[in-house]
């Protein structure tokens, strides 16, 4: 199992690979950034574009939606300075690309994912000893019409993607581009086919979200959440303990991944500083009228430690089984996703900030470097 670039010349990149899930979300004026007419042309419509987009907008009624502030201050993810930076701070603490969160040709997501390629295109070519890499996580809201887009079919995307997002320094797996799914319901079949007919029968790696679905995925990944046993969605406080970090889940992901029946040839491993969705309008009560809010909280130091350590800590607990040839630990967990790089409106940002500052960050950097030898140790033994 190969993970490599096209410009990486056939050469493996270093495993485990540790990737930044990154949301292009923001703006501060919405005309500031005209896209480069080379890009301009890839599009026949453009979803429109707001002043202040996710950091205080109509879809979050003006009201604040994060808690943190980016080091950097407010910014325009258009930014080409912005860009630079994002780059720079993730290869210091060994990030190595990001996951972009996508959501259609005709959404404002891809409007400034078109901004970011071009300036990882010119950070590439200015700095080719220090390269940064991306793959899509192709979220499914892509198919609904909110937030001014402009849906069309997932086979329409996803060529779209293949004709126009996917360069040289794209993650593959043995030369398959890798996607990750954000779901929203029971379609992993339904990517499978889609991306089957764009890329060719078993053409690309396709990575599920939760546990393996036996529906023609590669990999399967955790994405942030509580242990399952303590959410009630029912409940006006629909995750039942704040103190809960999701240990079981994350757990339980990789027994599920190894049981007889699984088709998982991989793992991504998903770690996390905290959730936190008090201040954002969609977390609100099913019942638009309720004044009750629906709290998701995960908190960033719980009362048996700090949740970014201790989802570490079942990564690497589980490469430890897997590096000494432990049956219960037999599919490789070469990918890592930072859940998030940047998602201020629900706190799992390790972008830094004015307040946590760089600390989670070195973290990270620190135990990828454990992860790093435990891989060496069970590539040396085979």
């Amino acid at each position: 199992m190969k993970f490599h670039t096209e410009n990486s010349n056939g050469e493996s990149l270093t495993l485990p690979l540790m990737f930044g899930h990154f949301v292009p979300w923001f703006t501060i004026t919405a005309d500031g950034f005209p896209l480069h007419p080379d890009d301009e042309v890839k599009l026949d419509w453009k979803a429109p574009i707001e002043d202040m987009r996710h950091w205080n907008d109509s879809r979050a009624g003006y009201k604040r939606t994060h808690h943190h502030v980016p080091e950097i201050g407010i910014y325009d993810s258009r930014n080409p300075d912005i860009i630079e930076w994002q780059i720079r701070t993730a290869l210091d603490y060994g990030v190595q690309g990001f996951i972009i969160n996508w959501y259609g040709k005709y959404s404002v997501e891809n409007v400034i994912t078109l901004h970011w390629l071009r300036g990882l295109k010119k950070w590439n070519t200015e700095n080719p000893d220090h390269p940064f890499y991306y793959f899509i996580s192709f979220d499914s809201q892509a198919q609904w019409p909110t937030e001014g887009k402009k849906p069309q079919s997932l086979l329409e995307d996803l060529t779209f993607v293949r004709e126009h997002l996917i360069t040289d320094v794209y993650l593959l797996r043995d030369g398959r581009p890798v996607f990750s799914i954000f779901p929203y319901g029971d379609n992993c079949r339904a990517f499978r086919e889609a991306l089957d007919e764009v890329f060719g029968v078993g053409g690309a790696d396709l990575l599920w979200s939760g546990d393996p679905q036996g529906k023609g995925e590669d990999a399967c990944y955790a994405w942030v959440q509580p242990d399952r046993e303590t959410v009630d969605l029912d409940s006006p406080y629909c995750w039942s303990d704040p103190d809960n970090c999701g240990l079981d889940y994350l757990r339980g992901i990789y027994r599920k991944a190894n049981a007889e029946n699984s088709e998982c040839s991989y793992i991504m491993h998903g770690v996390w500083p905290g959730f936190n969705n008090q201040l954002v309008v969609w977390a609100w009560a099913n019942d638009p009228g309720s004044p009750h809010i629906r709290p998701g909280v995960i908190c960033r130091e719980t009362s048996v430690g700090n949740t970014l350590d201790l989802t570490w800590q079942v990564y690497l607990d589980y490469l430890r089984k897997w590096a000494d040839g432990d049956p219960s630990a037999c599919v490789p967990a070469p990918l890592i996703q930072l859940v998030t790089w940047n998602d201020y409106a629900e706190t799992t940002t390790l972008e830094p900030t004015r307040d946590y500052g760089r600390t989670p960050l070195a973290v990270c950097r620190d135990k990828l470097t454990e992860a790093r030898a435990l891989w060496e140790k069970f590539s040396v033994r085979h």
